[in-house]
């Protein structure tokens, strides 16, 4: 018994500290994850902002699907509660671009793939979760970009 004492304090010590470094690298995976989503969105969002025009519709909808499934990727990623701050600032910003330049053409898309008859159980759960992740991110972030721009009038009224 007093073996088995003597061995709880440097396994207690062990584990405690695999919990702290395995919550230390899911914290930095998550905001580099939130980094590289938005880094890897900007790209996308300008060549289809600015050559939209000028594209053939199979350009067209591969861009579409990209930026889609990139925006999808990270409203999922800024639901994360110990994201920091700066890493959600960088993803609100590419998504509230995202949802400037496509409007509500990413929830129909995500929305008409739900209704889809070919999902599985796990695969309909999945859609689920990302639709009310795109709806949240919808509201939040284009209800600040209204009221963004509803201070910058009132600003600039007073001048």
């Amino acid at each position: 018994m007093d073996k088995l004492r003597a061995l709880l304090l440097p396994l207690a010590l062990v584990f405690g500290a695999i919990a702290v470094f395995e919550f230390g690298a899911r914290y930095g995976a998550a905001n580099m994850r939130a980094f590289a989503i938005a880094g890897e969105l900007q790209l996308p969002l300008n060549l289809y902002s600015q050559g939209q025009a000028n594209m053939d519709p199979q350009s067209k909808d591969a861009f579409a699907l990209m930026i889609d499934n990139g925006i999808a990727a990270g409203v999922l990623q800024r639901e994360l509660w110990y994201i920091s701050k700066n890493a959600k600032s960088a993803l609100d910003k590419v998504i509230a671009y995202g949802f400037s330049i496509r409007g509500d053409a990413i929830v129909e898309r995500f929305r008409s793939a739900e209704s889809s008859e070919d999902l599985a159980s796990g695969d309909k759960a999945r859609m689920a979760q990302i639709l009310a992740a795109l709806e949240k991110a919808k509201d939040d972030l284009v209800d600040q970009s209204t009221e963004t721009e509803k201070q910058d009038d009132s600003e600039t009224a007073q001048n």
